[in-house]
This record gives C-alpha cells, sequence and structure tokens, in this order.
C-alpha cells in the first residue's frame, strides 16, 4: 500500500495517508472535509560516506545539484 501525502484545501491540514485503492476517497482528518490535493512526495536518503560536511559540487540531488541533468 503507498503511502500518499495530502493537503486539505479547507484547514490547510496537512496529512499522509495509506490509500488502497486508485480513486478511492480521501477526506481531512481535522475537518472530514473532501477538497485535499495529493502533494508531490519527497523522500532524503542518506550513504555511509557522507560526512558532515557539505555536498561537494555536482554530486547534490535535486535541480542544479547534478542530479537533473540541467544545464544551469
Amino acid at each position: 500500500m503507498p503511502i500518499y501525502e495530502y493537503r486539505c484545501g479547507a484547514c490547510e491540514t496537512r496529512f499522509e495517508r495509506f490509500v488502497r485503492a486508485f480513486g478511492e476517497e480521501v477526506t481531512c482528518p481535522e475537518c472530514h472535509g473532501g477538497d485535499v490535493e495529493k502533494q508531490l512526495s519527497t523522500f532524503a536518503t542518506t550513504s555511509a560516506a557522507s560526512g558532515s560536511g557539505p555536498a561537494p559540487a555536482g554530486r547534490g540531488g535535486g535541480c542544479c545539484g547534478g542530479g537533473c541533468g540541467c544545464a544551469h
């Protein structure tokens, strides 16, 4: 079962929910409203070689840190 992140349009609450089937109705746990928007989920990774200093140039994740292939 995937976990999705949502934001309620009525009360701005952010929450996560297990979704069992595509199209399953999701409601806000705070106000019980149905005006919810699925958010882009991100995740963090670490490696055994990572130190406490900044990532070397061109090796960061995300856009323009070397991970997306953009020319900036």
